[in-house]
């Protein structure tokens, strides 16, 4: 049996130019561990609500893995995560996450995502996440995009703004060195997209509309 009849994203391919996001794979965790042994993070800034890009390069390995897996073990249609190796002419440089709760329903994707810091600054964060809602849009009637930045991570707010979000309220939550921070929202309505990736490809994006239960 083909492993994309029992978690469906896997026939998923995303390509726009030199850029490619593909679900990861069990063959990618050592190579994003590699990537993100070397840092993701500028200035020790605080991104995640886990800490799972500190410590050896060991308990990094781990730590991917063991977050990889979950995905999938939990993975149902009324909550579901998909998280997309993305490389740059074959190479990996970071991770494109999207999520969906009661999404035949809501038609809301939430994104999050890290880069490699040696990639970072190069604008691949925006093309990644253009990618993902050119995607949904196009290909699964996604209505709203939802995001959120911890205060000081301008790096992730500037992506935000590039593509059209709008602020959407804060809230404190605790941070991954266990400290309160405040955390901003944005959100994007698919009637303000406004930059349509004409170069984006797409490959086994039915077996997922299929799995959702999408018609229309």
């Amino acid at each position: 049996m083909d492993i994309s009849e029992i978690w469906p994203p896997f026939a998923l391919h995303l390509r726009s130019g030199d850029m490619e996001l593909s679900p990861v794979r069990e063959a990618d965790i050592p190579e994003l561990a590699e990537i993100a042994y070397g840092g993701v993070r500028k200035d020790g800034i605080e991104a995640f609500l886990v800490d799972w890009d500190s410590g050896t390069d060991e308990q990094i390995a781990r730590s991917l893995a063991q977050y990889h897996w979950s995905t999938r073990a939990n993975f149902s249609v009324d909550d579901w995560t998909i998280e997309f190796t993305v490389r740059v002419d074959g190479l990996a440089v970071g991770v494109q996450g999207a999520n969906g709760r009661r999404y035949p329903l809501t038609r809301t994707i939430s994104t999050g995502s890290w880069l490699a810091l040696s990639e970072q600054g190069r604008g691949y964060g925006t093309r990644m996440r253009r990618i993902i809602i050119e995607t949904f849009i196009r290909h699964f009637g996604a209505t709203r995009f939802d995001t959120a930045y911890f205060e000081g991570n301008d790096a992730s707010r500037r992506v935000s703004e590039k593509l059209g979000y709008s602020p959407n309220g804060h809230r404190t939550r605790v941070g991954q060195n266990g400290t309160a921070l405040k955390e901003n929202h944005m959100t994007l309505s698919a009637h303000d997209w406004k930059l349509p990736d004409k170069e984006l490809q797409l490959t086994g994006y039915e077996a997922f509309r299929n799995f959702l239960t999408i018609t229309t």
